[in-house]
């Protein structure tokens, strides 16, 4: 599974490491937004699983829509 970005923001964190088990609704970065606020938000995992690719790195900017971070099955073979 990959996730996606909802709203656009700058990476602030990256929460998580490939290889990393991690469950369903559980942190994996964190972005800032564009508003005037720059309010921070969470990227959450949609489901449990093996964090296999991250895509994207601190300080990045991620449109709407751009991949960032590769879910896998937690019982596949690397």
């Amino acid at each position: 599974m990959i996730v996606r970005a909802e709203w656009p923001g700058y990476v602030v964190d990256v929460l998580v490491r490939p290889g990393q088990e991690v469950e369903e609704d559980e942190p994996l970065l964190i972005l800032e937004g564009t508003d005037s606020s720059r309010t921070s938000f969470y990227i959450n995992a949609p489901e449990c699983g093996k964090v296999r690719e991250i895509l994207i790195e601190e300080g990045d900017f991620a449109y709407e829509d751009d991949d960032l971070v590769v879910i896998g099955d937690t019982d596949k073979d690397e």
